[in-house]
């Protein structure tokens, strides 16, 4: 039975958490970087502190009892008055008005008019005592730091709709295929390179998420998983795989013949990227004027 909270047990609730959100533990180990066993492990764990079992899983999936809904529900609060006893204590303080955590996924910085500079620099201008951390994290570890309010905003493409966040959408990115010069495909013509041939090279598959948007003609068979564009652009150079990068993003080392683009006419596709807070969220005064700031932007850069 609970005693005491400490920072171990605040730790296996937030995987527990995790766990609940994503469906299930397998699906939870992409999110929190954790093996089967270790998952149980903590789990077992969890359920030793608190007295009673917290889940089931088996031939029938994955399922919270009564005693783990309640537990995920409470922990939930708990997580959400942690955030709000830091914010007032941070008011109290005096020495900042507001304490603002953004997100967003990696390489958006050769992006042309991306709205997230602009926004940065117009909102900084109007609120220059609130404090501003930008972290960079994967798509899927964004939406779970926005969960669990580590996050007050994340911007990135989420290829599913999770509960519990409200999506706005912001801009799209286009997507293509390419290969580095010491690739055999490089020196080779799109018109002499099949769908089928493609398809069996050895490919860089973006991990923290399924390619739901790729081209559907599309069945990669030999796939190796990276998490993070920089990732993916060195096995690209390696001359071993092939893999989908932003076409801001590799730009320049097309035009320094380092990469090519592969059947981009076909097989380019686009990602949609959108801007997520947690429903329910109490909008303090900073996250209204940074997310007004972001909406203004990005409206200009669609236009452009």
């Amino acid at each position: 039975m609970l005693g005491n909270l400490n920072d171990v047990d605040l730790r296996m609730l937030r995987t527990f958490c995790t766990i609940v959100e994503a469906g299930g533990f397998t699906a939870a180990q992409v999110r929190l970087n954790m093996s089967l066993p270790r998952l149980s492990v903590v789990i077992r764990d969890l359920e030793i502190r608190v007295g009673y079992s917290l889940c089931k899983r088996g031939k029938s999936g994955f399922q919270l009892t009564d005693e783990g809904m309640a537990t995920y529900t409470a922990a939930q609060e708990l997580f959400a008055d942690i955030e709000r006893f830091r914010q007032k204590t941070v008011a109290v303080n005096g020495r900042s008005q507001e304490h603002l955590q953004l997100g967003t996924v990696d390489s958006l910085a050769t992006m042309p008019n991306s709205p997230l500079p602009c926004a940065i620099a117009r909102f900084r201008k109007s609120n220059p005592r609130v404090r501003l951390q930008l972290h960079v994290m994967r798509p899927d570890e964004l939406e779970q730091a926005v969960l669990e309010e580590r996050l007050h905003l994340a911007i990135g493409a989420f290829h599913h709709r999770l509960s519990g966040l409200d999506y706005k959408p912001l801009f799209d990115e286009e997507q293509n295929l390419y290969c580095s010069a010491e690739h055999p495909f490089f020196n080779r013509p799109d018109e002499s390179l099949t769908i089928d041939e493609i398809s069996a090279s050895d490919y860089v598959d973006r991990g923290y998420v399924a390619e739901n948007r790729r081209p559907y003609e599309l069945h990669f068979r030999n796939m190796i998983s990276a998490f993070s564009m920089e990732a993916i652009a060195l096995l690209l150079f390696s001359g071993s795989y092939i893999g989908y990068l932003p076409t801001h993003y590799a730009q320049t080392w097309v035009e320094q013949g380092r990469l090519r683009p592969i059947l981009a006419d076909r097989l380019s596709y686009i990602s949609s990227f959108h801007c997520i807070t947690r429903q329910g969220l109490q909008i303090q005064t900073g996250l209204a004027g940074f997310l007004a700031a972001l909406m203004i932007d990005s409206s200009q850069a669609a236009t452009e």
